[in-house]
């Protein structure tokens, strides 16, 4: 009888030491699905925005204005939580983008840490000519090699 009195409570003291770890553990998850979330819309948008703004035409002051503007509804408009600092240049033949998304651990307060996330986008002048003789010769290379498979098998 003292025995089944005496193991009473190990259960609540051994749920007292899990419980926090497990809202932690759930707490970073969660946090990380945002990071990982922001990362992607900060790839994609940034990709998104240099191809749309390296096929403006026009004053280099008018192309970075709209590229900003771009970038704004593709980017800075969608992310989650955490800092987004962006820097848009512009070349003769490129546009680039340099991103960089931080993000405090959920346990900032307590922990010196920091989710960090970097990202260049750069797009070549998109010239039409150059594009199709790309894929031309793509289209050579596959016949080619349709060819050799095709004697192979006789």
């Amino acid at each position: 009888m003292e025995k089944e009195n005496g193991l009473k409570g190990s259960l609540t003291v051994e749920a007292s030491y899990l419980l926090p770890i497990l809202i932690l553990l759930i707490w970073n998850i969660l946090f990380l699905s945002f990071f990982v979330y922001d990362q992607t819309v900060m790839t994609q948008g940034s990709y998104c925005t240099v191809l749309r703004t390296q096929r403006l035409t026009g004053e280099q002051a008018e192309k970075l204005e709209e590229g900003e503007k771009k970038f704004k509804e593709a980017v800075a408009e969608r992310i989650v939580c955490g800092r987004l600092e962006h820097q848009i240049s512009m070349e003769k033949e490129s546009v680039s983008i340099k991103t960089k998304l931080t993000m405090n651990a959920p346990a900032g307060l307590c922990f010196q840490s920091l989710w960090q996330g970097g990202q260049e986008q750069c797009v070549e002048k998109w010239e039409p000519v150059n594009f199709i003789r790309a894929c031309r010769k793509a289209e050579n290379v596959l016949e080619f090699l349709q060819k050799g498979k095709v004697e192979e098998g006789n």
